[in-house]
């Protein structure tokens, strides 16, 4: 009668581990998760900004005189204010990034990755 309480016991003691594991490797896998997402999620924000950006300096880059080793008055003038125009976009991004991220920080996730479900059917 010992030995199977004793059995049990431990038997217990082993499946309280296991259970503490697989607590401690989902909580590891939604931190991993979350951090993924922050990362997809800060790189989207940044080509979003640094895409639209180029393509205005495409677009409107010559009344600055984007690609010109020397420019105008004029275009200096015109330099000025789009790169305080330019500042002001990349902060405003940035600022929405980060709260984004504090919002992200808020919630519990986990990343479902790519699943794909098989139909198996009889022949016949």
């Amino acid at each position: 009668m010992m030995d199977i309480d004793r059995e049990e016991v431990e038997n217990q003691i082993l499946l309280n581990k296991r259970k503490a594991i697989k607590e401690q490797s989902e909580r590891i896998y939604k931190e991993n998760s979350k951090r993924r997402l922050l990362q997809v999620l800060d790189k989207k924000f940044q080509t979003t900004m640094i895409g639209a950006l180029a393509r205005f300096e495409e677009a409107f880059g010559e009344l600055w005189g984007h690609k010109d080793k020397e420019i105008t008055e004029e275009q200096m003038e015109f330099r000025r204010i789009w790169e305080q125009v330019r500042t002001d976009i990349l902060n405003n991004g940035n600022n929405q990034r980060r709260a984004a991220q504090e919002e992200i920080a808020n919630y519990t996730m986990s990343w479902d990755k790519f699943k794909t479900e098989l139909v198996v059917k009889q022949k016949g």
